[in-house]
């Protein structure tokens, strides 16, 4: 089984590189993810590493950054109560359910180490984010970086809501925010809220937004718009390229929209 999907891999490899944006391609290509190697978490992260310079070198290829982004969602949902064998990068933890006993056995007939992981997907969020900024400040103006990163974004952003929030009394939760606050002013951050038809005080709008937004989520995600802003900031405050000011403009529109819902 590991060989077939090894070949059929290569295949949708050499497809890729030879026509751009080859949707049919990344199309099979997840289909044997999900039908044949059953999206297996070791599989996946595999696919992640093995990836990574491909898309690198075609920055303006849509579909290739379409098959990352669902790796990252897949391993994201697939974290929860999955159990693979060694692979380096991983975080250890022990046995809980016996999902993956046919892999188990499967890899214990080849000798394989049987100690399990479990994806950091936090980590692998970061990375992946890191890559979008090494892409984007090598090769300006190419829209596919900036849909990358935004789909990024947005998996974290509710990987964040989905995982970290806790229950926290209310003194908890009234420290949190005064942390978050001064956070928010020590970074000189302040939310650029669209236009609204009939808004009656667009300061008590962005009052009414952050406040909300603060209650919903812990200062990690505040932390990471804040970073967002200032890469975006970075990239305008010397860009020269008219279509990488015009993505940065729009991402950071989209970054006030989505995180203040």
């Amino acid at each position: 089984m590991h060989r077939i999907i090894q070949d059929e891999m290569a295949v949708c490899s050499a497809a890729a590189g030879r026509y751009p944006s080859n949707y049919n391609a990344w199309s099979h290509r997840i289909w044997i993810l999900q039908h044949v190697a059953k999206c297996n978490l070791k599989i996946l992260l595999d696919e992640l590493s093995s990836t990574k310079y491909w898309v690198s070198t075609h920055v303006s290829d849509h579909s290739g950054f379409h098959y990352r982004q669902f790796l990252l969602k897949s391993v994201a949902g697939n974290t929860k109560g999955t159990v693979i064998t060694h692979a380096g990068g991983l975080a250890k933890t022990s046995a809980h359910n016996n999902f993956h006993a046919d892999l188990a056995a499967h890899g214990k007939g080849e000798g394989a180490s049987m100690e399990e992981y479990t994806a950091d997907v936090p980590l692998m969020i970061e990375e992946e984010m890191e890559l979008c900024s090494d892409l984007i400040e090598s090769y300006p103006g190419h829209e596919a970086l900036w849909c990358h990163r935004r789909c990024v974004f947005y998996l974290w952003h509710c990987w964040n809501r989905d995982h970290l929030q806790v229950s926290v009394d209310t003194s908890s939760r009234s420290e949190a925010m005064a942390n978050s606050l001064q956070l928010a002013a020590a970074s000189g951050y302040s939310p650029r809220t669209m236009d609204v038809v009939g808004a009656a005080n667009s300061s008590k709008q962005s009052y009414t937004q952050e406040t909300k937004r603060l209650k919903r989520g812990p200062s990690l995600d505040l932390h990471s718009l804040l970073e967002e802003h200032r890469f975006v900031d970075a990239i305008l405050a010397g860009c020269t390229n008219s279509e990488q000011a015009r993505f940065a403009t729009a991402y950071r529109k989209w970054l006030d929209t989505i995180v203040c819902q």
